[in-house]
């Protein structure tokens, strides 16, 4: 794990076998991994439960049935005790436990406010920007607006994307980019609407970094294909209503290409020129929508 100078911004790394090395690939064995893991543990809890019933057969033919109920309510009983005033943690959390979150906040608060539960998930709010949740701005359109400011985003002549008044903003519609099928959630591309420019039903992406690491700067582009998807992301750094933007393509990409992905929409100086492009999470802006 490698540490950078933002306080939020960490590198890790996992390692792992070449190709050449692994018989099986890399994704199998994890997929493998995952399934003996929850197997294994849902084998645990049917042994927890099934042990005392097993057990208490073997008295069930000198006792009557009430008894023989009775015994064994004892036993899960005494069972569920010590486990709770041992273990409750582990009781919470790998018996799915969340219907007694009530008694586990009595007891324990840190444990039932740190812990969720596998029956009933803890109930989390949406972000919403300009009053919208960020995962029903589908078919919207709106002008991005740097927070605080006056500034919008705008096309050049050339098609380049840079900052400017409102007058010259342009509009765009997002729409849900879809994987496998899939709707990938947050997740956006950004088609110019405006009939006053010239780059009207052209996409938002960015112009490949080369091998100089040169590039990276936001244009429109008329082919479907080249649209980069964005994820709205809302931090602790980003006011009400506002958020970022994040590179986030879905697939693999050329070489040229990967530098953009995982990097926020930000400004660059070029020259004596400020463009709209990609920087890190302490550089990235923090937008607006405002629907039109």
């Amino acid at each position: 794990m490698e540490r950078w100078s933002d306080p939020a911004h960490f590198r890790v790394g996992v390692n792992l076998p070449a190709v050449d090395d692994a018989p099986i690939s890399t994704s199998k064995l994890m997929t493998t991994l995952n399934e003996v893991m929850a197997r294994g543990l849902n084998l645990m809890r049917l042994g927890l439960i099934a042990a005392p019933v097993l057990v208490q057969c073997f008295f069930m033919h000198s006792v009557g049935i009430v008894s023989w109920l009775f015994r064994l309510l004892v036993v899960y009983l005494i069972m569920g005790f010590v486990c709770f005033v041992s273990v409750p943690e582990q009781l919470y959390n790998g018996m799915g436990l969340g219907m007694f979150r009530w008694a586990f906040e009595i007891f324990y608060p840190e444990i039932a406010r740190a812990n969720g539960s596998l029956q009933a998930p803890a109930e989390r709010s949406v972000p919403r920007v300009a009053g919208c949740r960020i995962d029903k701005l589908a078919g919207q359109r709106a002008k991005l607006r740097w927070h605080g400011s006056t500034r919008f985003l705008c096309l050049t002549p050339d098609g380049w994307a840079v900052t400017g008044d409102e007058k010259h903003a342009c509009a765009f519609e997002l729409q849900n980019v879809y994987w496998r099928d899939k709707q990938v959630p947050d997740t956006y591309r950004l088609r110019v609407m405006d009939d006053s420019s010239d780059f009207s039903q052209c996409w938002l992406s960015f112009k490949p970094v080369n091998h100089l690491r040169f590039g990276g700067w936001l244009a429109a582009y008329e082919d479907e294909s080249k649209a980069s998807p964005y994820k709205v992301v809302f931090d602790s750094s980003c006011p009400p209503d506002a958020c970022k933007l994040l590179c986030a393509w879905t697939d693999m990409l050329p070489p040229a290409q990967r530098s953009c992905t995982g990097y926020y929409v930000a400004e660059q100086i070029c020259g004596n020129h400020l463009y709209v492009g990609h920087g890190s999470d302490r550089e990235s802006a923090i937008l607006d929508f405002v629907f039109v």
